[in-house]
């Protein structure tokens, strides 16, 4: 990565067409979800855009998607068959060079290169999906599930910076998203290494969702951007929906997703500075 690269930012019109190449991949996943029975809502910065704007933040390109472990599970199930024409799907477990607890649903015949999958041979238009896990109503359990869990999502995110650290440093900056690549991040990951990266997510999801309590009172979100204990939220709050406008079509969101947009960003509705604004850039694209 020491060569000069060309990096991509989309506005105006490209950006629009990009949009709508990743709303349709929602559209059809949706479409599966209501058919299938499989629980779904919009997550993070998708509900802010349903609620907002009634669709994508206006500088924003991507959808994400929150799905309970019992619907993901049934959603791999049936993925093959009913999306598999169109679409390939990224799991952690079965791509770990990626580095990243996130699933992705991807467009075949299509790329997409972020810095996360800049040495990967697949890498289409994607919506990212973030797993609604159990939390254990027992406290001492809870304790054990959280913390480990932390312990081996940090593990995961020092070996992956470690591995990205000859990123461009322009990709990184312009992106407007603090990274925390310190150098005592960069060393931790250099020593966990000798284990490998796919055992470390195995590790994770098998801590993630070690509880099988589908009607436990709490649930997490533990690759969302506030990590597990952050992302801890009533069930009757996160895994309750209703429909809101996201551009042409109507999504689930959280019912208490006011509630939610609160707790995430404070005072939701009003607009970020231009220079606060996140930013996704690209290495290669083309859709």
């Amino acid at each position: 990565m020491d060569k000069k690269i060309e990096i991509i930012q989309l506005k105006g019109n490209e950006l629009k067409r990009y949009q709508e190449c990743v709303l349709d991949i929602a559209k059809d996943l949706v479409r599966v979800c209501e058919s299938e029975g499989i629980e779904y809502s919009l997550s993070g910065g998708s509900i802010l855009g349903a609620v907002r704007h009634k669709g994508f933040i206006p500088w924003d390109d991507d959808i994400d998607i929150n799905i309970p472990r019992a619907s993901y599970s049934k959603l791999l199930s049936v993925f093959e068959e009913k999306m598999g024409e169109k679409y390939y799907i990224q799991t952690p477990k079965k791509f770990p060079q990626i580095g990243i607890l996130v699933t992705q649903i991807r467009k075949k015949n299509t790329i997409a290169r972020r810095k996360y999958d800049w040495n990967l041979e697949q890498c289409g238009v994607s919506i990212d999906i973030y797993i609604i896990e159990n939390v254990f109503n027992n406290p001492v359990k809870r304790f054990f599930q959280k913390n480990i869990s932390m312990g081996l999502s940090f593990a995961v995110s020092a070996i992956r910076a470690c591995n990205n650290c000859g990123l461009p440093k322009e990709l990184i900056n312009l992106e407007g998203r603090v990274l925390n690549y310190t150098k005592s991040k960069l060393i931790i990951g250099k020593l966990l290494k000798v284990i490998s990266l796919k055992k470390w997510i195995e590790w994770c999801d098998f801590w993630y969702s070690c509880c099988k309590d589908n009607n436990s009172k709490m649930v997490s979100i533990p690759t969302g951007r506030k990590h597990f204990s952050g992302e801890m939220y009533l069930r009757s709050e996160m895994c309750i929906f209703r429909k809101e406008k996201f551009e042409t079509e109507n999504f689930n969101v959280p019912i208490y997703a006011e509630k939610y947009l609160e707790f995430f960003y404070g005072n939701y509705m009003e607009l970020p500075p231009v220079g606060k604004r996140e930013r996704h850039l690209f290495l290669e694209l083309r859709f």
